[in-house]
């Protein structure tokens, strides 16, 4: 696996070439996600998935980081509860409203 570039290096070719710096991401990631057990690829990859679709929301990369770090914050939430309080994850109360249809009205079309 590629070692990740200096600070100062990623902070030129965001400056640069965000382009260059993106497909950097995402060649990194996927040497990751393959170098990761076959059982947790697709756990990886729908996990880089989501990420992508996180920061294709963001405006800017400062809206970026911020999606990214609501994003970090909630999965870390959902891992304390894992830890703390199993159970928590699989209650779940809601209330089921029955779809009913609206009468339709009759029209005719008029020829």
């Amino acid at each position: 696996m590629k070692t990740l570039p200096s600070f100062d290096e990623l902070k030129a070719l965001a400056e640069k070439d965000p382009q260059a710096l993106e497909a950097l991401r995402i060649k990194l990631s996927e040497e990751v996600i393959e170098s990761a057990s076959e059982q947790m690829q697709p756990k990886l990859r729908a996990q880089m998935t989501h990420i992508n679709r996180v920061i294709a929301t963001g405006k800017n990369p400062n809206h970026v980081n911020a999606l990214l770090m609501k994003e970090l914050m909630r999965q870390f939430d959902r891992f304390s509860t894992a830890l703390n309080n199993p159970a928590a994850l699989t209650e779940r109360t809601a209330t089921v409203t029955a779809f009913r249809p609206r009468e339709t009205q009759n029209m005719a079309v008029e020829g």
